[in-house]
């Protein structure tokens, strides 16, 4: 995945289907890794772009989930990207711990759409 493209997917100019598209091979794999107990799953970053990820961003990609245009598992693979990216810095610690909720559901709990909209509309409690 490039952050420039979770950049202009938040900005609006990359559509979802196209982000979708693009991310589609490299989900396939780490999907498929995720189902080995006990195994890590890849995730591709490639960091073309510098990002700094502030509520508003977070806020566009929790939309995105929550009206069905993002997967659960596209919104976490993503969410995993950013976290291990050294290009990405969080405008907020809170921006960072709910990124965090929406990584992994075997690790975190599945993310519900209420919880996603929470976090979308400045949300930080849980």
């Amino acid at each position: 995945m490039k952050l420039s493209a979770v950049v202009a997917l938040m900005a609006g100019s990359l559509s979802p289907s196209e982000f979708s598209a693009a991310i589609a091979d490299e989900l396939v794999v780490h999907s498929r890794a995720l189902e080995t107990l006990g195994g890590s799953a890849p995730v591709v970053v490639s960091e073309d772009t510098d990002l700094l990820l502030n509520r508003h961003g977070l806020g566009s990609l929790c939309r995105l989930f929550a009206s069905g245009q993002l997967s659960a598992a596209e919104l976490a693979y993503t969410a995993d990207a950013l976290q291990l990216s050294e290009r990405v810095a969080f405008a907020d610690p809170s921006v960072a711990d709910d990124l965090a909720e929406c990584t992994d559901p075997a690790i975190n709990g599945p993310l519900t759409i209420a919880r996603a909209l929470e976090i979308a509309s400045n949300g930080a409690a849980a």
